[in-house]
């Protein structure tokens, strides 16, 4: 008697047709070729009795699909700065935790006027402590529990804002939380097995928040000085401006050895960089009620912001494609000086 295949019973089933969605990150004639063969081998590893992907076959395939049609554009580099700009992500994150964790939370909540949330000023040291954790788990654990760990903490930082509206706790403002959301989001493609050099930054990065923290209060001989969220827009547009140099310096010299990721790497971060002062720029573009933007000029700069950075990305993405094009079709129309043969086979290869 013949023996049930397992893939042949999951072929037109709703788990293989959810497969072949996921496909659709692949370009077009990528998954023509080769699409039944990557389903098929997706289907034969599953359990029996599974109906949608496992997330990591969904990440694998939308990361493959990505990095492919990246080919396509000649813009590999692009894929390899994912990682190198979660890194900066992540120790920006880190940085500013132990920071505010310490210059503000942990400061006396009578200073600002405010209702402690426990022993802190706001709600907000669940977010700073949450980022701890990630750095801590990048450094011990890296891979798939820092992974998890950072969409905790990314999960964190968007609850914080509902949570205390529902409970009349204080929290932190949206120019400090929303470049914390943007650059969580960045920490989600943290590299699976980072180098020694890697893993210490989040050490690093902490040190060097504690140690701006005490020169700070050292500064201040008791005053009150950058004791509140209020009194930190300049401090947060500095630490952007500070990751920005960083990422431009790495990524100078990544270029100097022919590798372009370090410059897609600043594309990626120009965004996250300019929300980090977004609040200072809307004061210097539409300025002040109160002391601070309205709410109306922080949404339209804020909005400013992210729209430059894809655009900025968009463009360097579609100059890249157009030139890999142009490459191509001249390597295809050129003969060999020797034999006459066109290379068509091998361009497309």
């Amino acid at each position: 008697m013949n023996q049930p295949n397992p893939a042949r019973e999951k072929a037109g089933s709703p788990l293989e047709s959810r497969y072949r969605r996921l496909l659709r990150a692949y370009p077009g004639d990528y998954q023509a070729e080769r699409g039944d063969e990557i389903v098929g081998t997706y289907l034969d590893t599953v359990e029996p009795g599974r109906r949608w992907p496992s997330p990591h076959d969904a990440l694998d395939l939308l990361g493959a699909g990505i990095r492919e049609r990246l080919r396509g554009y000649g813009a590999l580099g692009l894929a390899a700065a994912f990682p190198l700009s979660a890194t900066a992500a992540l120790n920006t994150l880190v940085t500013v935790a132990v920071f505010l964790l310490l210059q503000i939370e942990l400061n006396d909540p009578g200073v600002t006027g405010l209702d402690p949330a426990g022993p802190f000023q706001t709600f907000g040291a669940v977010i700073w402590l949450g980022w701890l954790v990630v750095g801590l788990t990048a450094t011990a654990l890296p891979g798939s529990w820092t992974r998890t760990a950072a969409v905790g903490a990314l999960l964190l930082t968007i609850a914080v804002p509902p949570v205390a509206v529902l409970t009349g706790q204080p929290r932190p403002p949206l120019f400090v939380l929303l470049p914390a959301v943007v650059l969580g989001l960045a920490t989600l493609a943290l590299p699976s097995h980072p180098g020694w050099i890697a893993r210490s930054l989040p050490a690093v990065a902490a040190g060097f928040g504690a140690a701006v923290s005490a020169a700070f209060s050292l500064a201040e001989n008791g005053g009150n000085w950058f004791t509140s969220y209020r009194s930190t827009p300049e401090l947060l547009a500095m630490a952007g401006g500070l990751m920005f140099a960083l990422v431009l310096l790495v990524g100078l010299g990544l270029a100097l050895r022919a590798d372009d990721a370090g410059l897609w790497m600043a594309l990626l971060l120009a965004a996250p960089a300019g929300l980090l002062g977004a609040d200072q720029l809307s004061q210097a573009i539409w300025g002040t009620s109160g002391g601070e933007p309205t709410p109306a000029a922080f949404a339209v700069t804020t909005g400013s912001i992210l729209l430059a950075g894809a655009a900025l990305l968009a463009a360097a993405l579609a100059g890249r494609a157009s030139r890999h094009r142009t490459i191509r079709r001249r390597v295809r129309g050129d003969a060999c000086p020797t034999c006459g043969h066109r290379p068509e086979a091998t361009a497309e290869a």
